[in-house]
């Protein structure tokens, strides 16, 4: 027992020891092809290190820094504490991945402007403007798989375009997972033309239903109201329904 003990420090010590002495350039530049984001301007070790890395022409990391959180090699996963800025706007969080393939996410807060996040996810949604602010406690991510989500995140100065420009507000979104739904969301608003009341629910493969009330204030116009009728169904007391069906691959979430 004392031996085997002895051969796991020795391997743990034995890893400590590469990756913070191999330089990260050229051990990023052998899987950079394999990557679904682009990485430069590549400094530093596998321990201690900065990047620069394109998801899209429109979201980019610079100043990416990371460090290396050897303890959790104990537990057969590879973790590193990530600070950057995304667009230009801070982004903090930890990143975990192990042997099943499984990404994790912890404690991430950054902000993004609603045209960049459309640049990253197929939303059922017109133009949209405001800010998104994330605050994501925990997430889960498995390709093919519904992703799991713990946190808040708030749209400000919310407003979509389609026919009209509706004014929503703020927006707050939180997202869970429940006994009976893998990933659920719930959505309300302050301020703005409309009055929003509803949420999303999933299953396991990934078909989803929301359901969204919007009721119009006096500060809806004429032209905003009547085109509510496009896309929900009205209500007795003046409140639209709209009820969309869809599956998570078309959004871009899994």
């Amino acid at each position: 027992m004392r031996s085997r003990n002895y051969l796991l420090i020795g391997f743990a010590a034995y890893l400590i020891f590469l990756v913070t002495t191999l330089p990260a350039a050229p051990i990023i530049s052998l899987v950079k092809d394999r990557l679904p984001v682009t990485v430069n301007n590549i400094s530093g070790s596998l321990w201690d290190g900065q990047a620069s890395i394109i998801i899209t022409n429109k979201l980019i990391l610079n100043n990416a820094n990371w460090s290396f959180l050897p303890a959790h090699l104990l537990l057969a996963k590879v973790a590193v504490d990530v600070d950057a800025d995304l667009n230009n706007r801070p982004l903090t969080t930890r990143l975990s991945a192990g042997t099943s393939g499984k990404l994790a996410v912890k404690d991430l807060e950054t902000s993004l402007g609603a045209a960049e996040l459309a640049s990253v996810l197929v939303l059922p949604l017109g133009e949209l403007s405001g800010e998104f602010q994330f605050r994501i406690n925990k997430a889960h991510f498995q390709p093919g798989s519904v992703p799991r989500i713990d946190g808040t995140i708030d749209w400000y100065q919310a407003a979509v375009t389609i026919a009209e420009t509706a004014d929503l507000g703020n927006v707050t979104i939180v997202v869970n997972e429940n006994e009976t739904s893998p990933l659920t969301a719930s959505i309300s608003n302050k301020g703005g033309q409309l009055s929003l009341e509803g949420g999303l629910s999933t299953d396991e493969t990934g078909q989803y239903t929301l359901k969204l009330t919007m009721m119009p204030r006096a500060s809806a116009t004429t032209n905003l109201v009547n085109s509510l009728a496009m896309f929900g169904k009205k209500q007795r007391n003046g409140a639209f329904m709209v009820v969309n069906n869809g599956n998570l691959r078309q959004l871009g979430l899994m």
